[in-house]
């Protein structure tokens, strides 16, 4: 994920807090058995404690993190191409089309 914010540790810690709730949620709902994968000493850890911000300073180390996290669907081989990752921006970067969700491209 790419963001920006006058808080991105915070907005990461919220997004991380939002995100390991709603998905404990419904994999209770949908897939009980699946929650054990994630449990750790009897607590439910989704994101690794290294994943942390990293400071956007260059055109270079912005397109290396957007490539990554493009190429990811592809890698996994969920699709051949990244634009056709449902959840991707690599269509808003690729085509005229644009994603489902909403991407800024540019400063500000």
């Amino acid at each position: 994920m790419i963001v920006q914010s006058p808080d991105v540790s915070g907005f990461v810690r919220d997004f991380k807090q939002f995100t390991t709730k709603e998905i404990k949620k419904n994999l209770k709902k949908t897939e009980p058995k699946a929650v054990e994968l994630f449990e750790n000493n009897g607590k439910f850890e989704l994101w690794k404690k290294t994943n942390m911000p990293e400071l956007i300073e260059s055109e270079k180390f912005f397109l290396q993190k957007l490539n990554y996290i493009h190429m990811n669907p592809v890698k996994r081989e969920y699709v051949r191409e990244a634009k056709d990752w449902l959840w991707s921006s690599a269509m808003d970067y690729e085509s005229d089309e644009k994603g489902m969700l909403p991407v800024s491209i540019g400063p500000g």
